[in-house]
């Protein structure tokens, strides 16, 4: 009797391949007939589009508005209609299909130096192939998708630094930095964060060395310097990427819901998501910890233009004299834990046919990934786990944006790669736990 024989298994890399690739095929679907993007060109998603449309009909006509929101994206989407098409919106499917199924290497490589076995990093890009956040996010014109690749491949090159101790992969790293910066400048604050670490861990990061940091300043120091000279050119001052980082802070020391802009033949008005669900929920429990608490109001208007940064900051100011430290220590408090709880992701959050998956989809997050990533989080305090704390300063980052601004689960889907890796790394020593509290005959 013969016996046919049996196929060896997949190996590593051939086993990425394969899932990269249904990760393809499962956002070219989504994008190109569930969930096409073009049929979502509306509020955030219109004014990306719109700006692409602005920067190819005139790139260089001086226009103040255009510094008020970061440039990367739709600098992106304006590229891709350039070349195939202004009114394209399949290859714009496409664009953000191939950059969500790139995270599936990237996760999976990620997991894979922090060295928790062969297993791990084939169960975490399964993870991501299906990873509901992330294929949503895909299927709208948002900036969401391209910072979290930026962020990821930021995370993944500074592991590969730490092992390698290679020049190109500092040179990488700054790529990746300097790139994510014009999406989502917030990322610029992990760079300082980093070099504290290294300055703490040294003997424990014996590769990465100071010209290392040199080199990752390089890329990032060209960008800012254009995207310096950009922001100089719409409106004769000096700034960086965007200004509506003012705006922003308006909101984290006031708590409104809207701020409204009027200027003469002017009115603008900008209203975060985050702060809708507040006003929801005080409206249910007046009395919770996380709830609007608006300093004047949950609507507010200023005299004034969205990108000019002076009266928001003297609104930020009323707010915080009106509040006191106390209270404001409470905001930002309040905006960290709404990294992970109290509202969705928008705009599913307000689109009744995906509202429930990605509330399920949360919710299996904060159950099966938030945990043990909190367990690898604070082991990397440890000095021997300074790889971990090269991940871990990236959530510290987040978490102090959010605190100076306004926390928002949208806001930290794009560091879910992160989350995850963190997640993997913690769940061995999870189980190491469990084991040491059953009793001695049970262990294995």
């Amino acid at each position: 009797m013969s016996t046919r024989p049996s196929r060896p298994p997949l190996s590593g890399r051939t086993f990425l391949v394969v899932v990269t690739l249904l990760a393809l095929v499962i956002r070219l679907v989504w994008n190109l007939s569930v969930h096409p993007p073009s049929a979502f060109v509306i509020s955030d998603m219109a004014g990306y589009f719109h700006r692409s449309t602005h920067l190819l009909d005139a790139p260089f006509r001086k226009d103040p508005s255009a510094v008020l929101f970061p440039y990367g994206t739709h600098a992106l989407y304006a590229l891709v209609r350039a070349v195939f098409g202004r009114e394209n919106h399949a290859a714009l499917g496409v664009t953000l299909a191939v950059l969500g199924a790139s995270l599936v290497p990237l996760v999976s490589l990620l997991v894979e130096r922090l060295g928790r076995g062969r297993l791990a990093p084939r169960i975490a890009a399964l993870v991501v192939c299906f990873y509901y956040p992330w294929i949503s996010i895909g299927g709208y014109y948002l900036s969401e998708l391209p910072f979290t690749v930026c962020v990821t491949a930021a995370a993944l090159f500074s592991l590969r630094l730490a092992d390698t101790g290679r020049a190109r992969d500092a040179f990488l790293f700054g790529a990746a930095v300097a790139l994510g910066a014009t999406v989502r400048p917030q990322i610029l604050l992990s760079l300082p964060l980093l070099f504290l670490v290294w300055l703490a861990r040294r003997r424990a990061l014996p590769r990465i060395r100071l010209a290392h940091f040199a080199r990752a300043l390089v890329p990032v120091v060209l960008v800012l310097g254009i995207s310096a000279a950009r922001f100089h050119h719409h409106t004769g001052r000096l700034g960086l990427v965007s200004a509506n980082g003012p705006l922003n802070f308006a909101f984290g020391r006031c708590h409104a819901v809207e701020i409204q802009a009027r200027a003469r033949n002017y009115s603008s008005m900008f209203g975060p998501p985050p702060m809708g669900f507040l006003a929801t929920r005080e409206k249910k429990s007046p009395d919770a910890f996380v709830r609007l608490d608006p300093a004047f109001g949950a609507r507010i208007t200023v005299e004034g233009l969205m990108w000019n940064p002076e009266p928001f900051e003297a609104l930020s100011r009323k707010c915080v004299a009106k509040t006191g430290l106390v209270r404001q220590a409470r905001y930002a408090l309040m905006h960290v834990i709404m990294l992970w709880g109290y509202n969705s992701v928008w705009p599913d959050s307000g689109i009744d046919a995906y509202r429930r998956t990605m509330r399920r989809a949360l919710d299996l997050h904060n159950v099966l990934l938030l945990p043990p990533m909190l367990v690898a989080f604070f082991a990397s305090m440890r000095r021997h786990h300074a790889r971990q704390a090269l991940l871990s300063v990236h959530l510290v980052a987040l978490a102090i944006m959010a605190m100076l601004y306004f926390g928002d689960v949208r806001y930290r889907v794009p560091y879910d790669a992160i989350v995850i890796a963190l997640a993997f790394d913690g769940i061995p020593r999870m189980l190491g736990w469990v084991r040491g509290f059953l009793p001695w005959r049970v262990r294995v």
